[in-house]
Order: C-alpha cells, then structure tokens, then sequence
C-alpha cells in the first residue's frame, strides 16, 4: 500500500490502475498534484505524462506551487514530467505494447535505484477520432500488466469528451475509478 494523497483516501495498493474524469483544468490539478506530492514524499519515482489542458510546464509549476521542490527532483530523475508526443504517438500509430513495457522497464529501474516503486499518470486529450479502439485495447493491456506490479496508475479523461459509452469502455478497462463529489475523494470499484 500507499498512500493516495487525496483527502477521502488514505491508501492505494501498489498494481492499481485508476481513472479519473475531470472537466476542468483545475478539477485535473486537484486531483494529479496531490497524487504526486504523494508519491514524491513516499520515495516514489513519479512520472506525469502531460496533455491539454496542462502542459508540461504548468504540471511542473503546479506542483512547485505544491511547496515541492520540483528542480531537485527533476535534476535527480525523481520526477519526470513529459508531454505526450514524447510518450503515446509515433505519427498516427499508437504504441500501445511498447509504452506498456515501457512502464515495466521503468518499473524495473526505479526499484534498482531503490525508489519504493514507481507512479504514473497520462491524460488522454490527444486521443484523435479513429484511435479510441486501439487506446482502449492499450489500456487493457496495461491493466493485465501492472497487477502484481510496485507501480500505481492514474489515467485521467476530460468530460463531456468521453460520452457514456467512452465512460464505460474505461471503466471496464481500470481497477476503479477516482471520484470527487463533494469534500472528499472515493474509489469507485468495478
């Protein structure tokens, strides 16, 4: 276990898979900073990978914000925050088995750097018409991976972009789904 860093949760087991629909770039900042922050204090090695409505930079400055020393953990590969292009796209053709392993080598190198295990998140916005079917199957993918696995996932989806069938078709693809209704946070278990 670790822990979430959302008020509501306390802790996370690590192999987990999230997601998380938000509407705004603020409702995304409440949920990833905290997240990290989380992971950061906890020894993890923590990757963000970044997409509109936050760019790499404001993700970085958000978490500065934070109170963390974001330039030292940076510097020492604590903390990677990327945009997308780097990460999911190849052109038009999704990588979806390479980003998966991927993951794992991170995984992998985070625990021989002796980091406690190693935390995650992409947003989707990127996401084009025509490549909803291949990144679902990605997603699929990396939720059969990580079980068992020293990593956490969070996967975050702008709304009203995904419609409901979107919304189920990533539910069913993750262990649970991060939701904010009022004060506190809560997992939602499928």
């Amino acid at each position: 276990m670790t822990p979430s860093g959302l008020p509501g949760i306390r802790s996370i087991p690590f192999g987990v898979h999230m997601c998380n629909f938000y509407r705004t770039r603020e409702e995304l900042a409440g949920a990833l900073v905290p997240y990290f922050a989380a992971g950061l204090r906890s020894n993890e090695r923590c990757i963000w990978i970044t997409a509109d409505p936050l760019s790499a930079a404001e993700a970085q400055g958000e978490l500065q914000n934070a109170g963390l020393d974001v330039d030292a953990a940076v510097a020492s590969q604590t903390l990677t925050v990327r945009d997308y292009s780097d990460w999911y796209a190849e052109g038009d053709t999704l990588k979806g088995s390479d980003v998966v392993d991927y993951w794992l080598d991170e995984e992998k190198r985070a625990l021989a750097d002796g980091y406690a295990g190693l935390r995650i998140t992409g947003n989707v916005t990127f996401l084009r018409p025509g490549q909803w079917e291949t990144f679902m199957d990605y997603e699929a993918l990396l939720d059969r991976a990580l079980h068992g696995r020293r990593i956490v996932t969070l996967c975050t989806y702008r709304k009203p972009a995904c419609g409901a069938s979107e919304v189920f078709d990533v539910i069913h693809r993750h262990d649970c789904t991060l939701d904010h209704p009022d004060e506190g946070w809560q997992l939602l278990t499928r």
